[in-house]
């Protein structure tokens, strides 16, 4: 039986539920974050301020040249180059230009025999594309000329020699999109060096930002990509086939010349209905682009109207031939959005018991819509599944006791902090209610922080807790930041004592130190902290510089604070620390662009 590689992912999204195999997501009643706060214009700066931070630019521009670890010196260098530059633009392309070098020379430097050099790939290929980055604001043959100066020197022989050549196309590509604001001419050279390895997904997104700053240029990078198309043998590469559809789709005349789309698209649907659907892997071709009929339909209807019927009965033959499995999530889904509870009823009877709670949820769920509470817990009883039984019914019984409170965002966040199991789960729901009362109710905003560092008080020291501290330093930011700072103090004492015994087991546990300083790079869970503790007193710099400064010069190490001092600057600026990276469960995780890791 054939099973499409994408099985209507987009197709569980309902009105009232979202579901999955196996489990119940939590619907947006009471239980998920709250949405963040309508994005503020940053306050202006006032002239002392930023005469203090620009003053500090300079005496850390002193500093970084000492660092050793070259991770530390490099970041630190590019850092203050972006900081420097529109007040010193000789020193700043000094400071870049040495950063670059030192790069080029860790990659040219790695040894792709060794056990760990992804990870050491994966900290470099940070480092190097936040430093691309940053050139690319200011000078787009720079950051080109960098580009080619740090490339990796893996090739297709190596282990990661195909998943580097994905990840430098893509990188190039979202270099071209920065460029492409000031030197749409130099992007247009990096997009077509993409477009010589073949057809991404990337270059076709690419396109619509080279339009808005030269069509021109868009157009004929669009006719070569379509010639690459052609050229090629969609029939054998169902990625290329797929991308092809995503270019019919996101670029369309007028941006798009129409003689060359139309002949895109008759050529894409002579090969589409060529596809065998009833073979592998044909099959799968066929279903995924199955899916993109609906938004396909009306370009076909427009540019190739002689191929409509025939499309419309193809999508039919597909549509015949869905995975059971797939038909009734497509039903469900369509029943969902026009349908009633009891055609979803009904759908029950039609499929084996192992699928009908699915089936339940959705009924149940649309019952709650339509405002019948009662009726939804009475459907969700026939759930088999205990576990998701009572997950149902206990937001079906929120949902009822919420709207018994009149919808009293305060007794509501009281209520379930106190059924919480955990301390973390307390404090994110008192946070979660104050983060959403701070605009219309600061009083009863401030008492939920109040009561989540009461229950903080009592809890015992763990990775948990230390999180949470933070957390709540950060809701008072807004609402009252003398407890920012008040919260934030004893948590420094505590960093410095942590980091002191994790020196002591530098290589017992894991690798803390690189020539002798501290990483900043993230990777376990007390440089996680630790980042997370350089984000939030960064914030604290637009309100209260001096500090802010104060509290950072409380930290111990002198490489750990010159690199909190640089990200202190930049957030009271206007900029913001280390954007391209993010630290998930303790690892790394790196940008789409920089997924390099090989399938066992």
């Amino acid at each position: 039986m054939l099973r499409p590689k994408v099985l209507f992912l987009t197709l569980l999204v309902f009105s009232g539920a979202a579901i999955c195999q196996g489990q119940v997501t939590v619907t947006p009643i009471v239980n998920t974050p709250a949405p963040p706060p309508p994005t503020e214009q940053p306050t202006k700066l006032d002239p002392e301020t930023e005469k203090k931070a620009l003053d500090l630019v300079e005496t850390l521009a002193d500093q970084v040249v000492n660092l050793h670890a070259p991770a530390n010196r490099i970041h630190a260098e590019f850092q203050v180059a972006d900081l420097l530059w529109p007040r010193d633009e000789k020193r700043a392309r000094n400071l870049l230009t040495a950063a670059v070098s030192q790069l080029a020379s860790q990659i040219s430097d790695l040894d792709y025999s060794d056990p760990e050099v992804y990870n050491e790939i994966t900290r470099l290929s940070a480092l190097r594309q936040d430093l691309l980055m940053r050139i690319a604001r200011h000078d787009g043959d720079m950051a080109i000329d960098a580009l080619n100066r740090t490339r990796f020197q893996g090739d297709n022989r190596s282990r990661y020699g195909n998943a580097m050549a994905s990840s430098e196309a893509n990188l190039e590509l979202t270099l071209a999109r920065v460029i492409a604001a000031t030197n749409p001419e130099a992007a247009l050279k990096l997009a077509r060096s993409s477009l010589s390895r073949g057809v991404s997904i990337s270059l076709i997104q690419f396109l619509p930002a080279l339009y808005q700053k030269d069509a021109k240029a868009a157009q004929s990078l669009y006719q070569e990509i379509v010639a690459r198309i052609k050229n090629d043998d969609v029939a054998r590469n169902p990625e290329l086939a797929s991308n092809a559809w995503g270019l019919l789709i996101s670029f369309q005349p007028p941006q798009a010349d129409e003689d060359t789309y139309r002949d895109l698209l008759t050529s894409m649907l002579s090969y589409l209905f060529s596809l065998n659907h009833q073979t592998q892997p044909d099959g799968n071709a066929a279903h995924n682009m199955f899916l993109a009929t609906d938004r396909i339909m009306p370009l076909v209807e427009k540019y190739a109207p002689a191929r409509a019927t025939e499309l419309r009965e193809w999508s039919r033959g597909i549509e015949k031939n869905l995975d059971p499995n797939a038909r009734m999530y497509e039903e469900i889904r369509s029943l969902t959005d026009k349908g009633s509870v009891d055609d979803l009823l009904g759908l029950a009877a039609k499929y084996p018991p192992e699928f009908q709670s699915l089936i339940y949820q959705s009924a149940a769920w649309k019952a709650v819509s339509n405002g019948d509470t009662a009726r939804g817990k009475e459907i969700a009883e026939k759930i088999s599944d205990p576990v998701q039984r009572r997950q149902v019914m206990d937001q079906l019984d929120n949902l009822a006791t919420r709207k018994a409170e009149g919808d009293n965002k305060i007794v509501e966040a009281r209520r379930l902090s106190e059924k919480a199991t955990s301390i973390a789960r307390k404090i994110d729901i008192l946070l979660q209610a104050a983060t959403s009362l701070a605009a219309t109710d600061k009083k009863a905003a401030l008492d939920l922080l109040s009561e989540a560092k009461s229950v903080l008080a009592s809890a015992t020291q763990s990775g948990a807790e230390l999180n949470a501290q933070l957390q709540l330093a950060q809701a008072y930011l807004r609402l009252d930041p003398d407890q920012a700072f008040g919260v934030l103090q004893p948590l420094l004492v505590r960093t410095n004592e942590m980091v002191a015994a994790a020196v002591v087991l530098d290589g017992v546990d894991y690798r803390y130190l690189r020539d002798g300083e501290w990483l900043m790079q993230g990777g376990n869970a007390l440089s996680n902290l630790i980042l997370s503790l350089n984000r939030v007193l960064s914030t604290l710099g637009r309100v209260d510089f001096d500090r802010a400064r104060t509290l950072a010069d409380q930290i111990s190490r002198p490489e750990m604070r010159v690199m909190m001092e640089i990200d202190l600057v930049q957030t009271t600026l206007g900029g913001g620390p280390n954007p391209n990276q993010m630290i998930i469960n303790g690892r790394i995780v790196m940008p789409q662009n920089y997924d390099l890791r090989v399938p066992e």
